[in-house]
């Protein structure tokens, strides 16, 4: 199932285009879609103080926690055994610091794991252009 929970995505016009162009996918593959509540109050009192922190800081690290912890407590109340994300596809986050996210999230609940790949190989990026190019 894909699990979407982004309350950091701002202005909410461009969080509904997100997520509408992953509820097309996930309906095409026939994925099931989880659409959890957009609250950016809760995003912007957790961030505060670090309005100014640049890409990798700690608002990134205290953000992917933030997105990892709720995917998990769905996750583990809703019997799954791993969780994953695409966050650390993309060459302008650092993998390590949402890898830590995802290992810390699934450490609050027995049984869940987070599932870890290296998603910013040249053969991943590749196959995430190709992706995009057909869609």
């Amino acid at each position: 199932c894909v699990f979407f929970y982004n309350p950091n995505i701002h202005p909410r016009k461009e969080y509904e285009i997100r997520k509408e162009e992953n509820k097309r996918f996930c309906k095409e593959l026939g994925i099931e879609f989880v659409d959890c509540d957009y609250d950016p109050e809760n995003w912007y009192e957790r961030m505060k103080g670090m309005e100014y922190d640049p890409e990798r800081g700690t608002r990134c690290t205290e953000c992917f926690d933030m997105r990892m912890e709720r995917t998990a407590l769905y996750a583990y109340e809703n019997g799954f055994d791993a969780i994953a994300t695409t966050n650390a596809t993309s060459r302008w986050k650092d993998a390590k610091q949402v890898d830590g996210s995802g290992y810390r999230a699934a450490e609050r609940y027995p049984g869940l794991k987070y599932w870890c790949q290296d998603w910013q190989t040249d053969e991943m990026t590749l196959r995430k252009y190709q992706i995009a190019a057909k869609e």
